[in-house]
C-alpha cells in the first residue's frame, strides 16, 4: 500500500514538473500567483473603542496586524510551498505609558493548491503564541486547512479548519472559546477597489459564535501595496490570546493593505 501511495505522488510531482508549450512550441513556464515575497495575510493598522462600554482611554485602542509571505518553491505554477509569517499586536495607546496589550507572533508553513481559476485549497502547520511568560502566557501548535471558492467576479468565499494542541495549563478550555474552523464571504466590485467581509467562526459547541465584519475602500486601483481606508468590527471571543475567554465588541478604522489573491483570515 505504502508502495503505491509514493508511486501515486512521484507521478503526481512529474506531471506538475512538465512545462507547457506556447502556440510556437517553445517552453512555457507557467507563473505563479504569489510573489517571491509579498503580501499573506491582510495588514492593516486601526484604532477605535469599545461598543459594549462606555468610550474612554481604557477602552479604546490601536490594532495592527502585519503578515508576509515568502515563496520557497513553485511548481508548474499551480503548487507553491510558502513561508509566512504574522504579527497581531493590541496597542493601548491612550492610556499612560502607552503599554502594549498583547502582540502574537504567528509562523507557519503552507501548501497552495491552485486547483482551477475558482478553487484553490491550502494547507499549513502554523504556531501562534504571545511571547509571555507564567499564567499570561499563551501558545498553539496546529495543523490547518482551507479552502477558497470564486464562484462569480463579485463574490468569493472560504472555509477554514484547525486542529492541534495548546497550552493546556493556561488555556485548558481554548477551543470552547476559539473554536476549529471560520466560515466567511466577500463581496466586492469588480475593480476590486471597494469590499465587505463577513466572517463567522463557531465554537465547538456552536452555543456561541464569534462574529467580524470588514469594509475597505482602496484609493487606487494601481497596485495590492497601496493603502485603502478600512473599517473593522469584532463581537465575540478570541481576538486576543491573552483574553480569550472574555467577550468583546470593537470598532476600529484605519488604513489596510490588502492581497487580492488570497482573501485568507
Amino acid at each position: 500500500m505504502m508502495k503505491r501511495v509514493l508511486t501515486l505522488l512521484c507521478a503526481l510531482l512529474c506531471l506538475l514538473s512538465v512545462e507547457a508549450k506556447g502556440a510556437d512550441g517553445e517552453r512555457v513556464k507557467p507563473q505563479s500567483e504569489y510573489p517571491v515575497l509579498g503580501l499573506w495575510k491582510q495588514s492593516y493598522i486601526a484604532t477605535g473603542f469599545a461598543t459594549n462600554k462606555p468610550v474612554s482611554q481604557y477602552t479604546s485602542d490601536v490594532k495592527f496586524q502585519l503578515s508576509m509571505a515568502l515563496r520557497l518553491w513553485s511548481i508548474r505554477g499551480k503548487v507553491d510551498f510558502l513561508a509566512t509569517y504574522s504579527q497581531r499586536s493590541i496597542w493601548d495607546i491612550y492610556q499612560e505609558s502607552c503599554p502594549f496589550r498583547e502582540t502574537a507572533y504567528n509562523p507557519g508553513f503552507w501548501v497552495a493548491w491552485r486547483i482551477n481559476p475558482q478553487v484553490r485549497m491550502l494547507f499549513g502547520i502554523e504556531h501562534e503564541s504571545n511571547g509571555l511568560n507564567g499564567d499570561l502566557s499563551r501558545s498553539f501548535n496546529y495543523a490547518t486547512a482551507a479552502c477558497l471558492y470564486e464562484p462569480l467576479q463579485r463574490w468569493k468565499f472560504g472555509a477554514r479548519a484547525w486542529y492541534g494542541y495548546y497550552d493546556y495549563e493556561n488555556i485548558h478550555n481554548y477551543f470552547r472559546y476559539r473554536g476549529v474552523m471560520q466560515l466567511w464571504g466577500t463581496f466586492h466590485t469588480l475593480n476590486e477597489r471597494f469590499s465587505v467581509t463577513a466572517l463567522v467562526n463557531p465554537t465547538v459547541t456552536f452555543a456561541k459564535y464569534n462574529v467580524q465584519v470588514e469594509a475597505s475602500w482602496c484609493m487606487s486601483k494601481r497596485s495590492d501595496w497601496l493603502p485603502c481606508l478600512f473599517v473593522q468590527y469584532c463581537y465575540g471571543y478570541g481576538e486576543t490570546m491573552i483574553d480569550y475567554n472574555r467577550r468583546s465588541s470593537k470598532i476600529r478604522i484605519g488604513i489596510s493593505l490588502s492581497n487580492k489573491r488570497l482573501n485568507l483570515y
